[in-house]
């Protein structure tokens, strides 16, 4: 059995510290700005105390920036949001008319190699996405030991980066092993085949051990099985994460086993019962005006009932799959939860990162307004990751993620990329763009 044979390889790693995973709710009561004073012991440096000024914030709740209140930081979090004026009690930051929004979270990313992984390209890439405001990031298959190095030393101070959260990778024996060489021996605790009979505890323990905030459900699973895998990740404290068709698990199913966030707006084309869709002599424009037009009524009610999350990766669609824009129009509007997510290679040369095309797509081609985009890369995929609690709002007592815009997000949701400052854990991140 596959992970028998695992345990050796994470005996070594079993004294690494992981996260437990928060368990997805709704959108929190607290998804506003909240001026409740926290207990902290504060320093007794003047300067270990910032107070941001002069700067609208924005109460996600209510769906609009609030002037005349200051944001009072202390030891990489928010203490609280008072009236303006009141008497110093640390540094000030006059942030000169500046937006402030939440730190971004890019819910689908890819920062390294899979194999032979260099590392200091992967700071790079953490590197480009944090000057952009981009503060938490989930890699949702990667090398799983090169994410948990840049993890672990991002945390210390070692390193500079958004905070990183990464996937053990999952799939079936068919997908590794139907004659084409995907892969060989031996797997790793970050890449894992499962088959019905294997120890699933030993998989997750594996999993939890490496430092991997949830799992990946990939590809080779029927409904069944897929019900047992999920409810071990479960009892290991692992996020639950997977793409929406499994083969042959389908959607709908994969809800109903408990996925809590599916991954590609293009595989609910297999919601469709068209069977000319599986045809090749069927007209390209005729598939894709059945896939844009699918019936998501059924998945969205699923959906709705078990909490779960979709994750769009519309910039992966954006090509050839357009139709996708649609389904995700639809989602939209029958209430289901979208995370903001790429599923891209990072590219060093482009201006901005893809996360804003992302948003840019919901807004202007599926109906979403403003400040449900800004929500989807806040307080959506601060769920996905199982962080509502610390990172998605400016709340008292979540952490100083902040990103500082020139203009005003909810006229244009552009003015993302006009970037005034980044604040990580409270710190100031020099050479934001």
């Amino acid at each position: 059995m596959q992970h028998v044979n695992l345990m050796k390889i994470i005996l070594p790693l079993l004294c690494i510290f992981s996260f437990p995973a928060i368990a997805a709710s709704s959108l929190p009561g607290d998804t506003g700005i909240s001026a409740a004073p926290l207990v902290f012991r504060m320093e007794k440096e003047k300067d270990s105390v910032l107070v941001f000024s002069n700067g609208y914030l924005l109460d996600m709740k209510r769906g609009k920036f609030i002037s005349g209140k200051e944001m009072v930081i202390s030891n990489g979090k928010i203490i609280r949001i008072r009236r303006a004026g009141k008497k110093l009690e640390g540094r000030l930051i006059d942030l000169k008319g500046g937006y402030v929004i939440p730190g971004l979270i890019d819910a689908h990313v890819h920062v390294t190699a899979k194999y032979k992984n260099n590392i200091e390209l992967t700071y790079q890439h953490l590197g480009y996405y944090l000057s952009h405001g981009i503060t938490s990031v989930r890699d949702a298959a990667g090398d799983g030991e090169a994410l948990q190095q840049a993890k672990q030393e991002i945390l210390s101070g070692k390193r500079s980066g958004p905070d990183v959260y990464f996937a053990s990778f999952m799939a079936g024996d068919w997908y590794y092993n139907r004659g084409i060489g995907i892969r060989k021996e031996p797997y790793t605790p970050w890449e894992q085949r499962l088959m019905p009979g294997d120890h699933l505890d030993s998989a997750m323990t594996a999993a939890k051990a490496c430092g991997a905030t949830g799992v990946k459900l990939y590809h080779s699973f029927d409904k069944d099985f897929l019900k047992d895998i999920v409810k071990a990740a479960r009892r290991h404290g692992l996020k639950v994460w997977g793409h929406a068709m499994m083969y042959p698990a389908k959607p709908i199913e994969v809800v109903a086993a408990g996925v809590e966030v599916l991954s590609h707006a293009s595989m609910l084309e297999a919601l469709s019962t068209d069977s000319l869709l599986n045809k090749r002599s069927t007209p390209k424009r005729y598939k894709d005006s059945v896939k844009a037009n699918v019936d998501v009524r059924a998945f969205s009610r699923q959906m709705k009932a078990h909490d779960a999350i979709m994750d769009a990766t519309l910039c992966v669609s954006s090509e050839n799959d357009r139709w996708a824009f649609n389904i995700i129009r639809n989602l939209h509007q029958e209430g289901v939860k979208i995370s903001a997510g790429t599923d891209q290679i990072v590219d060093l040369k482009r201006p901005y990162p893809r996360l804003l095309d992302e948003l840019g797509y919901f807004v202007k081609d599926c109906g979403f307004s403003t400040i449900d985009a800004i929500r989807a890369a806040t307080v959506i995929s601060a769920e996905v990751i199982g962080e509502q609690e610390h990172v998605g709002t400016l709340t008292a007592g979540k952490k100083a993620d902040l990103l500082i815009l020139k203009g005003n997000p909810l006229t244009d949701i552009n003015e993302l990329k006009n970037v005034r400052m980044v604040v990580k854990s409270g710190k100031m991140v020099p050479d934001a763009h």
